[in-house]
């Protein structure tokens, strides 16, 4: 598998930083015109792991849950697609997983 763009930009990034390492952990899919952080209508994309290995989890500000259900558009729903391929091929969490 080629490395990504991002994954590249971490590389260069943490090149030269031999005992710190960084990993992306959450995503925040939003409109342009939303605040990243505490928008409305926000989407999160996380890696979560609760000692079996890491996960992904999707949540949504309050504004738009709805008794748990997440509500996506189809074109959110690529964003948070790519958000979560992108989360979990990081060099590190695939060696979370491998383990």
């Amino acid at each position: 598998m080629k490395k990504s763009d991002v994954q590249r930009e971490i590389d260069a990034m943490t090149k030269n930083m031999s005992k710190y390492k960084t990993t992306i952990l959450q995503v925040s899919v939003h409109r342009e015109e939303s605040n990243p952080i505490f928008g409305e209508g926000n989407t999160y994309v996380s890696v979560d792991d609760e000692a079996g290995g890491p996960f992904l989890t999707i949540q949504q500000t309050e504004d738009v849950m709805e008794n748990g259900k997440v509500r996506m558009d189809y074109e959110e729903f690529m964003a948070v697609a790519e958000a979560a391929k992108m989360l979990m091929h990081q060099m590190y969490i695939e060696q979370a997983v491998q383990k």
